[in-house]
């Protein structure tokens, strides 16, 4: 019986030494190898999502100040820098009433001698000016004075498309409830705050595409969908003013063009009510 169970533990032995070698000469190098994607992986992650905030931070401020070299200087400093990849080019023009913007980073291929990938990506976007041709970022446009009514107008021509209530869904059809009113307006259009307020979102929300959302005190919040990324101009935390621009119109979500999605929510956000009474009687101050 000793005898048995001696040479079972030799067996046991013998086996357990050679697994370790196995675990050296083969399991240790896959991880490392994996451990080496990943950090690829990682690097380039990072390289792509530094490029979109250059292209986004310049198509941006070249759409509100028709100045492409100050844009060009903005989308350089917004991408940083790095060791491990290079933005190697970043143009911008406007043309045909549009800003045009393309991006190129070098990521290397880490520990090898091969060529670095090179990353490119383009974006574009109306530019932003006022009912006189103005790039709103100059400061001619200004706040849009209003009086009368609860809220000002979110646009200073408000030409709605489409009530609150049930209707049928342009996207999808059938029907489908709309909380707010939608007011058609070429893209680019300057968006207004409808009344003094904290901003309290500012940016993506699925079908709205980007969104603003300011409360305005005593439980009246008001929010503005549809926007591009690069038509947004406060962040959440700004405080606003009756009529002062905060964004641009876009068509960005669930949208079939170029339009504001406007609501007012009362109490709690979410509880949606019907926003025309809340603008009936405001009228814009003639210039």
């Amino acid at each position: 019986m000793r005898r048995m169970f001696h040479r079972l533990m030799q067996f046991s032995q013998k086996h357990r030494a050679g697994a370790a070698t196995l675990e050296f000469t083969i399991v240790l190098p896959l991880f490392f190898l994996l451990c080496l994607v990943i950090w690829q992986l990682i690097v380039v992650g990072m390289a792509i999502m530094d490029t979109q905030a250059a292209l986004r931070d310049a198509v941006k401020l070249a759409a509100t100040t028709g100045d492409t070299k100050k844009a060009i200087e903005q989308g350089k400093s917004s991408f940083g820098t790095s060791n491990q990849y290079e933005l190697t080019s970043l143009k911008v023009e406007i043309k045909d009433n549009k800003v045009h913007a393309s991006a190129k980073t070098k990521i290397p291929v880490l520990f090898t001698s091969a060529l670095p990938y090179t990353y490119e990506n383009t974006a574009e976007a109306p530019v932003v000016q006022n009912d006189q041709g103005a790039f709103l970022a100059r400061g001619i446009e200004g706040p849009l004075l209003s009086s009368g009514g609860i809220l000002g107008p979110p646009l200073r021509n408000m030409r709605i498309t489409s009530k609150f209530g049930y209707r049928i869904d342009p996207v999808y059809g059938g029907g489908a409830f709309h909380g707010g009113l939608d007011f058609k307006a070429p893209a680019g259009t300057p968006i207004y705050a409808a009344e003094s307020g904290t901003v309290i979102r500012s940016g993506p929300a699925g079908g709205y595409g980007n969104v603003i959302v300011i409360d305005h005190g005593n439980g009246l919040l008001t929010l503005y969908a549809h926007m591009y990324s690069h038509g947004i101009f406060v962040r959440a935390g700004d405080t606003v003013k009756r009529g002062d621009p905060i964004g641009a119109v876009g068509s960005a979500g669930k949208s079939t063009g170029p339009h504001l999605h406007f609501e007012v929510h009362v109490g709690t956000y979410g509880n949606r009510v019907n926003p025309l009474p809340y603008l009936q009687g405001a009228t814009v101050a003639s210039r």
